[in-house]
């Protein structure tokens, strides 16, 4: 945020007339977000992944352990089921965060001309 607010494009809104909380959201928190909205719903994966590891780990019945257990049997429709909701899962996690996108920032937005 200090890097961003330093920035050129905040001196010269700075020049312009802008301050407080307008320069702080337009400029400031717009810019930050859209990484860390990026690294938040891409975390929506690691959900299974810790999941799956903490089933096993504590002997917890669950998908993790249901995965494990139809990839040492061969259950391939079980398996492709898991994979098939898993995919749904940070699909629909990879869409939210593309709507996040285009609500926070306007230069993301298609068929508009900024």
């Amino acid at each position: 945020m200090i890097d961003v607010l330093s920035s050129d494009f905040v001196v010269f809104a700075r020049a312009r007339g802008e301050q407080g909380f307008v320069l702080f959201w337009r400029h400031g928190l717009r810019n930050i977000a859209l990484p860390a909205i990026t690294l938040q719903f891409a975390a929506f994966s690691e959900l299974f992944g810790g999941a799956i590891l903490a089933e096993q780990v504590f002997s917890y019945p669950g998908l993790g352990q249901a995965t494990v257990n139809a990839g040492l049997r061969g259950d391939v429709p079980l398996l492709l089921g898991i994979v098939i909701f898993t995919t749904m899962f940070v699909f629909v996690g990879n869409v939210l965060a593309d709507i996040s996108y285009r609500v926070l920032d306007p230069r993301t937005r298609e068929g508009r001309k900024v």
